[in-house]
């Protein structure tokens, strides 16, 4: 009897068909794909040619909520451009793969009701642990994620009251820093450059740096919160709004790298003498911070060191391991712009 492999469109390829081509039952099959040992040389290599023949794959999703156990995570971010996010997904591969998890990596599009609908879909899927590049839920998902029995890990950033795992830095602080920096240098006239970006981050950065304005007694005002993407010709556009609303401006902190580089293509372009006319800041030191001209003063994020840190608590929680929280700070690297 023969079998044709089966086409798109015709359904999947079952255990009941690798048995039939291979002139055996259902159950040896199974046993022959688990537990390869209990099954004779000569029979394993038949269903062997039979599984190769129709490309059987089998149904992980079956066989996971039969045996109550998953080696699957579910991976939820804003953004596959977010800064940092192939960092800190390949520090969680570098901990959780040869452990034998793997990673389903799915994107919300930095909308809180999609997040919320690829969770309602991945949730019911019998999941290892579930991953969240964002602090900033429905409440609907905060509270499926709380009455949930699996691990959940928020990463990326620190927050007051985390669901579950939360590992990540601080941004109030890193910004209290970086605004702190320029005022101990001299710095008076000192702006604020935003673009889209999560809510909860864009709070994060102001209430940094609000505190270390106020704490200086300088005007926190200077700030525009762009809708646009936070890139370089976003950077662009939005210097000369500075320079028309505060022409006194000597300093800007941007809360990327790309914002920045922007910022410092239309310095180029306007003869404005960086750091001597402007000092610019940016936030995350991507390559581009180290080669752009004059060398970018930004805020070193430690994006990989937070995948692996994170991957490292989530296992040790999987495990039934004690784990042991290690505080991860961020580091300002002074460069030329400042």
């Amino acid at each position: 009897m023969s079998i044709n492999r089966k086409r798109r469109g015709t359904g999947r390829v079952t255990l009941a068909d690798v048995a039939n081509l291979a002139g055996v039952g259902t159950m040896t099959v199974s046993r022959a794909l688990r537990t390869p040992e209990q099954v004779s040389d000569k029979l394993r290599e038949k269903i062997e040619a039979a599984v190769s023949e129709l490309g059987y794959m089998p149904n992980l999703a079956a066989s996971n909520l039969a045996s109550a156990s998953s080696y699957n995570i579910a991976m939820v971010v804003p953004s596959l451009a977010e800064a940092g996010c192939t960092e800190m997904f390949a520090g969680l591969q570098q901990i959780l793969q040869p452990a034998g998890y793997q990673i389903m990596l799915a994107e919300s599009q930095h909308r809180l009701e999609r997040e919320e609908k690829l969770l309602e879909t991945l949730l019911p899927w019998n999941l290892a642990a579930a991953i969240l590049l964002s602090v900033e839920h429905a409440d609907s998902v905060r509270q499926w994620l709380e009455n949930s029995s699996i691990p959940v890990l928020e990463i990326g950033a620190v927050r007051a009251d985390p669901i579950d795992i939360n590992i990540g830095i601080d941004n109030v602080e890193a910004m209290y820093q970086i605004t702190q920096t320029l005022i101990k240098r001299g710095y008076q006239n000192i702006g604020l450059l935003c673009a889209n970006q999560e809510q909860w981050i864009f709070q994060q950065h102001l209430q940094g740096w609000h505190k270390a304005m106020l704490r200086n007694h300088m005007s926190p005002h200077r700030v525009i919160n762009a809708a646009a993407a936070a890139n370089f010709s976003t950077g662009a556009r939005q210097l000369p709004e500075f320079l028309l609303n505060w022409p006194e401006l000597d300093a800007l902190v941007c809360v990327s790298d790309e914002l920045a580089c922007g910022v410092l293509y239309e310095c180029q372009r306007r003869r404005i003498k960086v750091p001597d006319d402007l000092a610019v800041v940016g936030f995350g030191n991507s390559d581009v911070s180290m080669v752009c001209q004059p060398a970018l003063t930004t805020m070193a994020v430690p994006h990989r060191q937070i995948g692996i840190e994170a991957g490292r608590a989530l296992l040790a929680r999987l495990n039934d391991e004690e784990w042991e929280s290690k505080p991860i700070a961020p580091q300002l690297c002074l460069r030329e712009s400042c």
